[in-house]
């Protein structure tokens, strides 16, 4: 057998691999292909965007593009099958069925977002961007595997900023995007303490420390069980962090995305 006919078989046996997988919990296609071509501009932005939410599960028809900027990173297991976009009006919550995202789309990277097919919903008072659910509990579900390419379009490499802010002035128009916290440090009660429970995964999937602010204004870091930095301690210093912004209701909530991010060097307050 030659080297090229070999090859053909190794890909012709890949392929029958996964057509034939059991489908039991895989959502179906969706009917409307989305646009691919990469020359295609911005038609909303991310505000636009969530602004055509309906009060319920709205499945996009329209041809609806936007340009922004991955804010989020998955690469310490933090975040699972959900990323984060951002630009200039806001930011948003992408639930896709692929793991691994910061290998096709790094952050800070320009990525282009085709939404039609995809579905609008609403969670914790947060509109994210996903799949029509058939629950009743969720709005949305997590955009199938073999889709997320046709919908989110890695443009160029490039860099993201945290903006900086303090616990005091945090809203829910930067909820989604990446911000960095400066005088902080974790709660007096919290220290000695993991970041999650690695070891309690089944009980424990994500676990809530308070960091708190000169004047005593505290706010939630929610870290999955899941993240390498789990079993890690956390530091007892004071100083910054920088993650994703997220609100549950009312509530602000810190997901740090990296170990690194948390740059608690200085003398505690």
């Amino acid at each position: 057998m030659t080297k090229n006919s070999y090859l053909g078989a190794v890909a012709l046996a890949s392929l029958l691999a996964l057509t034939s997988c059991t489908d039991y919990n895989r959502p179906d296609e969706p009917t409307a292909r989305v646009q691919t071509d990469m020359s295609t501009t911005a038609t909303h932005t991310i505000a636009q965007l969530k602004a055509l939410y309906a009060g319920g599960a709205t499945t996009i028809s329209d041809n609806v593009v936007v340009e922004a900027t991955m804010a989020s990173d998955d690469t310490e297991g933090n975040l699972y099958r959900t990323a984060y976009i951002q630009d200039a009006t806001g930011g948003m919550e992408l639930k896709l069925s692929l793991g691994n995202l910061s290998t096709i789309y790094p952050q800070g990277s320009k990525v282009l977002l085709f939404a039609r097919g995809m579905t609008l919903g609403r969670y914790g008072g947060q509109i994210n961007l996903g799949y029509a659910s058939t629950s009743d509990r969720y709005e949305t579900s997590f955009y199938p595997e073999r889709l997320v390419g046709n919908v989110l379009r890695f443009r160029s490499i490039g860099a993201v900023t945290a903006r900086s802010t303090t616990i005091a002035d945090l809203s829910t128009a930067m909820q989604g995007q990446l911000i960095r916290l400066e005088g902080v440090q974790f709660r007096e009660s919290d220290l000695g303490q993991t970041y999650a429970a690695p070891g309690n995964r089944d009980t424990q999937g994500y676990v809530e420390r308070s960091l708190v602010d000169r004047t005593g204004k505290s706010i939630i870091v929610r870290t999955s069980s899941y993240a390498k930095f789990a079993g890690r301690q956390l530091p007892t210093g004071s100083g910054s962090v920088t993650a994703i912004l997220t609100y549950y209701n009312t509530t602000p909530q810190l997901v740090l995305l990296r170990e690194r991010d948390a740059q608690l060097t200085e003398p505690r307050f």
